[in-house]
């Protein structure tokens, strides 16, 4: 062995590159007592080292020559085994070549969170008593989910409706979408023949109706914890599961005669997503086609023709680090060179995101993870933009211990044409409100944050090429106010902000480097949701404010439909508006609770009304009522005006969400902890 050594520093000395003095047989031995071949599954047991002496000098060799040629290695944008993965913008991911680099990464971000923050995140304890004492917050403990073990939820029985009974497909509404040929998911689905919707009650049930007005029926069940489907007859409920709760579903997909259902469970008490694709097209015999899980909770999701792109946050517990992707029920580990981290990265967890084709299931399922949360995505056909909220200077206790804490959002760019890549990341001031403050136009991200300082709320819109370098941006407009509603029409941004009025603001955007505010309109109440009508209106969804009496502030006291006229984008006009008092809808905080029928060019949205009481200022007692109806709202815009076409409600508690087949519109509610379904002729 020495004679193999003196021979490696005679051949590197004489050649001009010198090893350091120190590096004999011993740090050679040392520095490779644990070095063996790359792991191909997370947990999986170190390869026995047979023969290590015998192999000791060639391993030397490769040693020796690699630290003596470190410095090509870091020119090529190599670091102690990790890439450096230059992206535009002068920004980079760290991109690992081991797992155990990203365990070591892991340990290192969690003894350093550990020292920094007052409250640990993973003992739940506080550093001491002073800190306790400064930081307090309630004591609350988090109750078990509880099941109970009745009857299986679900009053209709099976009324003798099947696939051949059944009526051909019909007209129906699809998921209100952000962009045309990006489909998302939700909890409520059709076909034209029959309505599919997740079983908010337990959340292990796939309930199936069929579409046919007041003879419609529930028909079928999916029960995700048998991984198989039911018939009504035999559907019986599961609740023992893991932990003793089990498998939730969070959103399905109905794409041709299959069903995709988008699920959450714990395994190794680590949270799985679980993708379950089903047959549907014989509704009696409905199979199990294929299965797909990844590490971390369900997060999003959008389909674009049959491929499935799935992104879940991963929260590793003790050390099972690794996030895991790919079929079946025991998929394989993430590729260690297919997990990143950004550069300044202090977080823990990872965001993962999957590519699964939902037709050919013979296909290989693409995973990419990177050390960084995610709060929502934005997505088009091409590219999709995954953003998550971060603390300046990773000042995470600030907003708690009451300091002015920079609040700032990045924005990761992913290239979806062909497989996975990560192409572009920044970050820009400000959090981000939802999905729809982003938007990709002619190559540039146009985006809209609201930003704090001091506690005082300000506003923004970037511009960000391809790149996502700012080249323009229109900043600090409507202080005191935040972002509430966003939307982009072409050149133009339609931004709503709200502190006690609601101004639309118009900004110009056809010089992308140079933004600006052509003009503002305002109203009462805030629409948290905007919908262009023809090219010259826009409909605002929101709430109805009122001053009450007894407090200096608005409250929220019911739905508000307002309708602009912005043919001037220089001044905006409020054409129409109308409240609905003591009523609420899912519309109000979720995009996808509105139906829209173009054959017909109307909107059906829930109502459900809600009278507790209220405060009577002459006797100063509070006056208790109990009224409450569930229903639906179905209307147009017709001309300069909004149109009500009918206001269907009965007596349950509230309706979650609306579809329309054919000329019947159709409610799911819940009586108790049983979910049905009511429809309602179209007027």
């Amino acid at each position: 062995m020495k004679k193999d050594l003196d021979f490696i520093k005679d051949k590197v000395e004489n050649s001009g590159v010198h090893a350091h003095a120190d590096m004999d047989e011993m740090y050679v031995a040392d520095s490779i007592e644990n070095v063996y071949p790359k792991p191909v599954a997370v947990n999986s047991e170190k390869p026995k080292r047979r023969g290590w002496k015998i192999a000791l000098s060639a391993t030397a060799a490769v040693l020796v020559l690699t630290i003596v040629l470190g410095i090509v290695l870091k020119s090529t944008g190599v670091f102690g085994g990790t890439h450096s993965v230059n992206l535009p913008g002068g920004l980079a991911l760290k991109q690992y070549s081991s797992y155990d680099q990203v365990n070591d990464e892991v340990s290192r971000i969690r003894k350093k969170n550990q020292s920094s923050s007052v409250l640990d995140y993973f003992t739940g304890k506080f550093r001491s008593d002073r800190d306790y004492a400064e930081y307090y917050v309630e004591d609350e403990e988090l109750s078990a989910q509880e099941n109970s073990a009745g009857s299986a939820p679900g009053s209709a029985s099976d009324s003798g409706s099947s696939a051949t009974g059944s009526s051909p497909a019909q007209s129906h509404s699809e998921t209100y979408e952000q962009v045309e040929g990006v489909n998302e998911s939700d909890i409520i689905k059709t076909d034209g023949r029959y309505i599919y919707c997740v079983d908010g009650s337990d959340m292990q049930k796939i309930l199936i109706f069929s579409a046919q007005g007041k003879d419609s029926a529930r028909v079928a069940a999916i029960d995700i914890t048998k991984q198989k489907a039911a018939t009504e007859d035999d559907a019986d409920f599961n609740y023992e599961s893991y932990y003793g709760y089990g498998p939730g579903v969070q959103e399905i997909y109905v794409k041709d005669d299959r069903l995709i259902a988008l699920c959450n469970d714990w395994e190794d008490s680590c949270e799985r997503t679980i993708v379950q694709v089903y047959d549907i097209g014989d509704i009696e015999h409905i199979t199990l086609l294929d299965s797909m899980r990844q590490s971390g909770g369900y997060d999003s999701s959008r389909m674009i023709g049959d491929m499935l792109y799935t992104v879940s946050s991963y929260y590793p517990y003790e050390n099972r680090i690794i996030p895991i992707c790919g079929r079946g029920e025991e998929p394989d580990a993430v590729p260690a060179d297919c997990i990143y981290s950004l550069a300044d990265n202090d977080s823990d967890s990872f965001l993962v995101l999957s590519a699964y084709d939902t037709l050919d299931y013979t296909s290989q399922t693409e995973s990419k993870s990177i050390l960084g949360g995610v709060d929502d995505i934005y997505c088009n056909e091409d590219h999709m933009y995954i953003y998550s909220t971060a603390w300046e200077n990773n000042d995470y206790d600030a907003y708690w211990t009451g300091k002015s804490a920079q609040i700032n959002s990045r924005i990761l760019k992913a290239d979806l044409t062909d497989g996975i890549a990560f192409t572009a990341y920044t970050e820009v001031s400000g959090t981000i409100d939802d999905q729809y403050a982003l938007d990709e136009y002619n190559g540039n991200l146009r985006v809209a944050t609201t930003s704090s300082k001091d506690w005082i709320d300000t506003n923004n819109l970037f511009v960000l090429d391809e790149n996502l370098n700012e080249i323009g941006s229109v900043t600090g407009f409507a202080d005191n106010e935040s972002i509430k509603a966003v939307r982009y029409m072409g050149d133009t941004a339609y931004v709503i902000t709200y502190e006690q009025t609601d101004p639309l603001f118009v900004i110009d955007l056809s010089d992308p480097t140079a933004p600006a505010i052509l003009g503002e309109v305002k109203i009462s109440g805030f629409s948290t949701m905007l919908v262009p009508i023809g090219g010259d209106k826009i409909l605002g969804i929101g709430y109805h404010t009122e001053d009450e009496d007894y407090t200096t502030l608005e409250v929220q006291e019911g739905l508000k439909l307002a309708l602009f006229d912005v043919s001037d984008k220089a001044n905006p006009q409020v054409l129409d508006s109308v409240s609905y008092v003591y009523c609420d809808s899912a519309v109000q905080y979720n995009p996808k609770a509105l139906v829209y029928n173009p054959d017909r060019d109307d909107y059906i949205i829930p109502l459900n009304y809600s009278n507790w009481g209220h405060y009577d200022a002459k006797t100063g007692e509070y006056v208790y009522v109990d009224e409450y109806r569930g229903g639906v709202l179905n209307f147009r815009v017709n001309g300069d005006k909004l149109e009500e076409i009918s206001r269907y409600q009965a007596d349950y508690d509230a309706v979650d969400r609306c579809v329309y087949v054919g000329s019947d519109i159709y409610m799911t509610y819940y009586d108790n902890t049983t979910l049905n379904i009511d429809s309602e002729p179209y007027k």
